[in-house]
This record gives C-alpha cells, sequence and structure tokens, in this order.
C-alpha cells in the first residue's frame, strides 16, 4: 500500500462517502485487515508519544464505556473501538482508520448533557461503519492525490499553525479542494443519519445530536474569533439541522437522564485541565449563584479543586458531605483514597481501596491507584500480587506493566523489570522500544535460564511483526 494512505488516515474526521456500504462492495479490499492494522499501530504510536494525550483512569474509562454502549447497542457491526482524549480546549472529535477515535476535552466540557456528548461519538462511529475514508481513497486518482496531500497537510498544520495551512493550501489546486471540501459537507449529512439510529437504538436521547449542533451554531454566531474546530472539520448547516429535527420528530424514544458519571467525569476533567492557581473558585461561584447542571457533581469538583490546591482539611469536608447523600461511584472512593494518601494515612487509604475494589471489581483507577501506593511505600511484592491478580483482565494495558516495571525495578529485578517495560511499549505501539527492553532483559545478569528462553522467544516475535509493519 502506498506511503500516502499514512497521511490520508488523518483525514477521516473530515471526509465522508456519499452512499453506505454494500455487502461484498469491493471497498473491502483496498485496504487488507493487514494494511490497516499497520495504519492504526502508526496512529496509535504517535498519539502514545504526543504531548497532547490526556490520560485519566476514570475519564479514560468513561469514553470507553460509552463508546462500547454506542457500538454494542446501536451497530449492527460489532466493532471494537480505540478511543482517547487530547488535552485540546477546542470541541472537537474525529475518526481515523483502525475504528479510532479521538475527543478533544473541550467536547467533553461543552456538552451539557450525556445525550450531546454520546451524539458526536456516535457520529465518529458512523464515519468508521460506513467506511467513509477507505471509500474517499478508493474514489481519488492518482493524478490527484498530490492535491489531496496538500489539503491532509494543511489540516494538521492548523491545530498548531493556522498560518501555515493557509499557505499550504494556496499551493495546492483550487478546484481540488474545492470539489474535495463539497463532498465532505455533502456526507456529513451520512454521518448525521446513521450516527442518529445508533445513538437511538443505544437508549440516548436523539434530541442531544440536535441541541448540540444548535449550540455550536449559537457559539460561533456569537462568536469574534475562529469557528470551533468541530464546525471546521463537520461544517453544521441549517439543512442538516432541519434533516435532524425532520428523522427525531418520527421517531420513538424514552427520554434519558444524564448519569453520574458524565457529570463527575466532566467536573473532574474541568480541574485536572484548569491551570489557574485557584480553580476551586470556578466551582464555588456555581454553587453559590446556583449555575450548575449537577448540584453533587459541582461538591465533588469543589472537593477536587480543593485538594489540587491542598486544602485538604477542606476538601475532606467536602467529601464527607457528599458521602452522606450516598453516591454510588468508584470515583468518589478514589477521591477519598487521594484525599488519606495527601494527609499522610497510609493505611486508611489502604482500606479505602480494598474496600473500594471489593465494591467495584476491575476498576483500573481503584486497582493502579493502590499498586502505585504500595509502590510509593516500598510494599513492592503486594503491588506485584495485586497486578498478577488481574493480570489476566488488563492482559493489554501498558499501564499494568507501567506500574508492574516500577514495582521490580524497586525490588531491583532487572530482567522482570525490563521484561515489563517492553510489554509495556509494546501496547503502546511503540515495537522499537519494545524489542530494545527485551534485548536488555536478555542481558539482564540476574535472569534464568527459563527466564532468558522466554525472552529470546519473545524477541524473535517482536521482530517478525515489526519487519511487517516495516514492509510498505
Amino acid at each position: 500500500m502506498k506511503n500516502f494512505f499514512l497521511i490520508l488516515i488523518f483525514l477521516s474526521f473530515s471526509v465522508n462517502s456519499n452512499y453506505l456500504p454494500e455487502l461484498g462492495s469491493h471497498s473491502d479490499s483496498i485496504l487488507t485487515k493487514v494494511e490497516e492494522k499497520k495504519v492504526a499501530n502508526k496512529i496509535l504510536q504517535n498519539i502514545y508519544k504526543s504531548n497532547s494525550l490526556f490520560l485519566d483512569l476514570e475519564i479514560d474509562d468513561y469514553l470507553k464505556f460509552i463508546v462500547t454502549k454506542l457500538s454494542k447497542q446501536g451497530t449492527q457491526e460489532k466493532l471494537a473501538f480505540e478511543i482517547f482524549m487530547l488535552n485540546d480546549p477546542t470541541i472537537n472529535a474525529f475518526a481515523m482508520l483502525g475504528n479510532i477515535i479521538g475527543v478533544h476535552s473541550g467536547l467533553l466540557l461543552a456538552s451539557r448533557n450525556e445525550s450531546e456528548f454520546a451524539s458526536v461519538l456516535s457520529h465518529e462511529i458512523a464515519h468508521i461503519t460506513q467506511k467513509h475514508l477507505v471509500r474517499l481513497i478508493d474514489s481519488q486518482s492518482r493524478e490527484s492525490y498530490k492535491n489531496i496531500l496538500a489539503v491532509a497537510i494543511a489540516i494538521l498544520a492548523a491545530r498548531s499553525n493556522p498560518e501555515l495551512a493557509t499557505g499550504v493550501l494556496t499551493a495546492a489546486n483550487a478546484s481540488i479542494i474545492k470539489s474535495f471540501l463539497s463532498f465532505t459537507r455533502e456526507n456529513e449529512k451520512e454521518a448525521d443519519r446513521v450516527g442518529l439510529s445508533i445513538l437511538t437504538n443505544a437508549g440516548f436521547d436523539p434530541r442531544g445530536f440536535i441541541s448540540f449542533f444548535e449550540t455550536m451554531q449559537k457559539f460561533n454566531r456569537f462568536s469574534s474569533g475562529p469557528a470551533p474546530s468541530f464546525l471546521r472539520t463537520h461544517p453544521v448547516t441549517n439543512d442538516r439541522i432541519s434533516d435532524l429535527e425532520d428523522r427525531v420528530r418520527i421517531q420513538e424514544f424514552t427520554q434519558q437522564n444524564s448519569s453520574l458519571q458524565f457529570f463527575l467525569a466532566k467536573a473532574k476533567l474541568q480541574v485536572l485541565v484548569d491551570t489557574s492557581i485557584s480553580p476551586s473558585e470556578i466551582f464555588k461561584l456555581n454553587i453559590e449563584n446556583k449555575t450548575y447542571l449537577n448540584e453533587k457533581a459541582e461538591f465533588f469538583g469543589l472537593a477536587y479543586a480543593l485538594l489540587k490546591e491542598n486544602k485538604i482539611i477542606e476538601s475532606q469536608e467536602i467529601l464527607e458531605k457528599l458521602k452522606l447523600s450516598n453516591l454510588d461511584s468508584s470515583m468518589i472512593v478514589e477521591l477519598e483514597a487521594l484525599i488519606l494518601i495527601k494527609s499522610k494515612k497510609i493505611i486508611e487509604a489502604i482500606n479505602v481501596y480494598l474496600d473500594g475494589i471489593k465494591k467495584y471489581p476491575r476498576n483500573r483507577a481503584l486497582i493502579f491507584g493502590l499498586a502505585k501506593l504500595f509502590n510509593a511505600t516500598f510494599m513492592f511484592d503486594k503491588a506485584i500480587n495485586l497486578l498478577k491478580d488481574y493480570s489476566n483482565h488488563f492482559s493489554t494495558d501498558s499501564i499494568l506493566y507501567e506500574i508492574l516495571a516500577a514495582s521490580y525495578a524497586g525490588q531491583k529485578s532487572k530482567f522482570l523489570e525490563h521484561e515489563s517495560l517492553s510489554y509495556c511499549n509494546y501496547y503502546k505501539y511503540d515495537f522499537e522500544e519494545a524489542i530494545s527492553q527485551i534485548d536488555l532483559a536478555i542481558k539482564a545478569p540476574d535472569g534464568n535460564f527459563f527466564q532468558k528462553s522466554r525472552a529470546e522467544y519473545r524477541l524473535k516475535q517482536l521482530q517478525r511483526e515489526l519487519e511487517i509493519m516495516n514492509n510498505q
């Protein structure tokens, strides 16, 4: 497959097809499964290396929960999606080859309810299920692909350097660009229609689609700056909104309330991305003026913000009031554990984690949080045993191996440290570093015969896989 696909993959959030795929369509053979996996691995490797990647386990698990719900209940084709968040205040989301979905932090913060947020994700899922990018690749002639590359580069450059993007677009063929963008706008409607079906079938309120679009239009109308990213890559028109309104009007649906997790995830995200000295002031003002979407989540955000400001006693007081309201969420448990850790009450924090894990089995934030606490207090054996207990459930999670490597480093077990780091990098799609680490494991002085034999076999596997990935 030609190298230019590696650039075109980033365009899938803005280019689409004008028809639904048919069973047996030749588009399925445009990219083989191996070729698409190559592309997906390259994308994910760059994402993990990016400084823009925002990774909070609780927010990440919430994203995965929503996408899984949309996929399993809303689509006929059961696909496994990879979703991640970028620390970017702009309102945007995008889909790429390999069933990958990216979400800007600004999108979650701008969504007023869960159905609005899910509507955008269902729209991106529709881009993937309808094979829009693959069909675009199939539709372009060899002669025009350089112009398509120019548009691709411009869209990528616009994220960090709008002036550079303008220069690149100017250099491209104007007629090709015009038809390319027109093609995009026409086919956003298809993602709307399919996405609306996905959203409704998954049990969300389809009106979230319309209210989100209307919010974007109002934002653009009253803003003196450039249009939101979502409007630039997914142009919202009155025609699109009218089409959705007509479809929603004839649909049967049950109005759904937003989950508590939506509001808690949003409040926590607001604290984590806030770079001001006193992020608690916004929450205090909202509570005082009663300008919030969910009161309990607002107090949760206040407690988190106070903890971030090292106002531990105040944070603890807010948390105790929240606990009296019997909130059922693992995020409350994690917050309590973090407050206890900052208060140097380690035994109490460990017990909170253990009780939380009993109530919320297989919760990544609680399990990994406890393992990190064990490492921080030099209880490396306990961390290793805990992670091994859950290794089958999180066998492809790079964070598990990262924490495990730190545990082995604490025990000064060089072989196991490097072996764990190899798996960590493998599941971050960095095959070269995975090979480097397994090679260090083989050379480690403390590895026994069976361990080194295992590592040598693993090294050969990784080398074969890297060779396949590099074979264009």
